[in-house]
């Protein structure tokens, strides 16, 4: 029975569809129809089932779909410790990023593993943080940073750095003459917010919440899918937002938007590295740590 056989069962199960995996493989659906048959055909019972068209385990399906998953992984331990004693070159790692880490944070840290002279490669996925912890549960990459703590128990998490949310306002608007304005100054202004999913909106929103400020209570004009639209909307009068102090004080200093302080506002936040538990001794994995000396 080859490897390959039980990744492509247990990525049938995963993503419900032939026509997926098949995609993802660059193989023909009979061909993975095939392989599948073949599984079952080595056990001697059906496997998986369709019911309203979903893709279901059968009792034995879920034994060997359990069991499937250990195998692969820990093929894929022993190809890495083999290539790593082969004294070859096995640096490759695919990171998920929330926005600002990947603008802000990952140039410089991938600058420095290169002026360290290790030879790795990387690949850069960028989304929400809901969507790269998603990528994370999915294998799909090897390593996050995001803007909100992961939750689940089977993840390493590690602090790497700070950061606060800053108001950024028109530079014509009558705020921009301000050195500071009260909270309950926000309620009568159009606001510009990111998406559901945002570490930067959780942390807006918690930080108003603990101030006795609503979402319902603010006038949100528009929603939006990355800072620099943010940004680019408060630069053109769209509204005003909080955005991270990382990015505010670049705008700012182009002239771009104007910084405001909030009385008693406090909008704290962390960015958060994370991988899965069973690869901290990974040396691609060490390696990329090592950075932030965690």
């Amino acid at each position: 029975m080859k490897i390959n056989t039980l990744n492509m069962f247990v990525k049938l199960i995963d993503t419900g569809s032939y026509s997926k995996v098949a995609e993802k493989l660059d193989l023909t659906q009979p061909a993975v129809s095939m392989q599948i048959k073949f599984l079952e055909e080595r056990f001697d019972t059906d496997l998986i089932i369709k019911e309203n068209g979903k893709i279901k385990l059968t009792p034995a399906g879920k034994v060997v779909y359990s069991e499937a998953k250990k195998i692969i992984n820990s093929w894929e331990k022993i190809t890495y410790r083999v290539e790593e004693s082969k004294n070859k070159s096995f640096q490759k790692i695919e990171i998920g990023s929330s926005t600002i880490p990947s603008e802000y944070l990952l140039p410089d840290i991938l600058a420095k593993l290169d002026s360290e002279n290790i030879d790795m490669k990387s690949s850069i996925k960028v989304g929400d943080s809901e969507e790269m912890i998603e990528l994370l549960e999915k294998d799909k990459v090897d390593i996050i940073i995001v803007g909100y703590k992961p939750e689940n128990s089977k993840y390493e998490v590690k602090e790497i750095a700070k950061d606060e949310l800053k108001l950024i306002v028109p530079k014509n608007h009558k705020f921009s003459r301000k050195n500071e304005i009260s909270i309950e100054e926000l309620k009568n202004e159009k606001m510009l917010i990111r998406e559901v999913g945002s570490g930067t909106r959780k942390a807006m929103l918690e930080g108003l919440k603990e101030n006795g400020i609503n979402i319902n209570e603010l006038n949100i004009k528009c929603e939006m899918g990355s800072t620099e639209a943010i940004i680019a909307g408060v630069q053109s009068g769209l509204g005003i937002s909080f955005v991270s102090k990382l990015a505010s004080s670049k705008a700012h200093n182009c002239s771009r938007v104007q910084e405001v302080d909030v009385k008693g506002m406090n909008f704290s936040r962390k960015f958060y590295l994370a991988f899965n538990k069973n690869r901290k001794d990974e040396n691609i994995i060490k390696k990329f740590i090592e950075i932030f000396n965690i």
